[in-house]
């Protein structure tokens, strides 16, 4: 296992100082009272000495960060060639199971298509035959009633269609070979996708607002700003400390 080092970029007073002015600032907030101008203007050293405190703490962290972040490109980046080069393998033996699960579900179909028209041949001569003997029983009972003398009955049996119920012969289609089992082979997974056919055709709750574009917008017209469906408004707050 790799081992890592600790970046500890304070010393132990650096630290602590810092922690006493965090408190120092944390106090005055909490007591702070902004209801008179000298109320304000303690908000806002309040503010002020946020925002010093803020570059503070960021100009004592910002070598160790430069250069962990520099140690952690050149990490990322090494990491990054090494699997790059699996990506090519990796696509074409994909993309040959992709066509090779396409191939095997193109011969299932097949044999099953030519398993369904023997089938539906064997049906039909069957249907043929048996027909063919439900006739020819039918012909037998009117024969033997004619013969009794009972001509109604010969002819009502002569006039009545023969029904046969339908037969129905199995489909068995042999089934594509299987494939060996493989250690750490995973399942052909069937992910459905799509494509824009028409996007005026898309229903609304399909659409997605351009938040981005519409503050942009609203940013350079302010109250100058005239989109359908929008309402631009302001927000009063402090400004922010500035950071580096």
């Amino acid at each position: 296992m790799t081992e890592t080092t600790a970046i500890v970029p304070l010393t132990q007073s650096q630290a602590q100082a810092i922690e006493a002015r965090q408190n120092s600032l944390l106090l005055a907030a909490q007591e702070l009272v902004v209801d008179c101008p000298d109320g304000e203007k303690t908000a806002w050293e309040i503010v002020n000495g946020i925002g010093a405190l803020t570059k503070a703490i960021q100009a004592d962290f910002r070598p160790s960060k430069t250069g962990a972040h520099g140690a952690w490109k050149a990490i990322c980046a090494q990491e990054a060639g090494h699997l790059d080069r699996l990506k090519e393998p990796d696509k074409i033996v994909r993309g040959k199971l992709t066509d090779w699960e396409t191939e095997k579900r193109r011969r299932q179909a097949e044999a099953e298509r030519i398993a369904r028209e023997a089938a539906e041949k064997v049906a039909a001569e069957a249907q043929r035959i048996a027909q063919k003997e439900a006739e020819e029983r039918r012909l037998q009972e009117a024969m033997e009633a004619e013969a009794a003398g009972d001509a109604a009955k010969a002819e009502e049996l002569l006039e009545t269609p023969v029904e046969v119920a339908p037969v129905e012969v199995p489909i068995i289609a042999a089934p594509v070979a299987a494939v060996p089992k493989v250690e750490g082979a995973g399942a052909m997974v069937e992910r459905w996708t799509f494509e824009i056919a028409d996007p005026q055709a898309i229903p609304r709750e399909y659409l997605t607002i351009n938040e981005v574009a519409i503050g942009k917008v609203v940013q350079a017209l302010k109250g100058q700003t005239n989109i359908a469906g929008v309402r631009a408004y302001t927000v009063l707050e402090p400004r922010r400390a500035v950071r580096r």
